[in-house]
């Protein structure tokens, strides 16, 4: 006989900041949401995940699969009930989530558009595929070929930041008339 263990509750505070979150940075990410809860000294990974299950589990929050993991954004249901019992989230938090919800939610919006991904090669090479996705649909994909892992890493982490001027010198070169 295999013994689970007990399942811990979340806080409704808890809960209640999750759907705060997901209400002001949109749909996000675990590890997204995480990252801003984290910053700010919100909640742990495991307190997160108590009550992002649970708000999924009662329809107040919806997870979606996607290629890189799952989604989470707040439903009517969660919307209803922040609405209701939002007042319960300290002033502080709700004061914090809102002054700095809307950076985090571009950077999030710059991260699901501006992708990277490293891969050896059977060559011992190390391929980076850059890649433009707007709405789910790749607007360009840029493969470079590179002797380093290292080098691969640095051009990788410096394309969120490239991606747009990228992208708009390659239309604009593709799109100018010929001579």
């Amino acid at each position: 006989m295999r013994l689970e263990p007990p399942r811990r509750a979340p806080d409704d505070e808890q809960k209640l900041i999750v759907l705060c979150c997901l209400n002001n940075l949109g749909p996000c990410t675990e590890l997204q949401l995480l990252q801003f809860l984290f910053e700010y000294d919100l909640m742990n990974y495991f307190e997160m995940m108590f009550a992002l299950n649970d708000l999924c589990d009662r329809g107040q929050a919806a997870r979606t699969k996607k290629r890189t993991g799952y989604l989470y954004a707040i439903t009517v249901a969660g919307v209803e009930a922040l609405s209701l019992f939002g007042n319960r989230v300290p002033p502080s938090v709700y004061a914090l989530v809102l002054k700095n919800g809307k950076e985090w939610k571009q950077r999030f919006r710059r991260e699901a558009q501006n992708l990277s991904e490293i891969t050896q090669t059977d060559r011992g090479e190390y391929e980076l595929k850059l890649r433009v996705v707007e709405q789910d649909m790749d607007m360009m994909t840029l493969t470079v070929s590179l002797p380093t892992r290292e080098m691969a890493q640095k051009l990788s982490d410096r394309w969120p930041g490239k991606a747009s001027k990228i992208y708009a010198e390659v239309f604009r070169m593709l799109t100018e008339p010929f001579k």
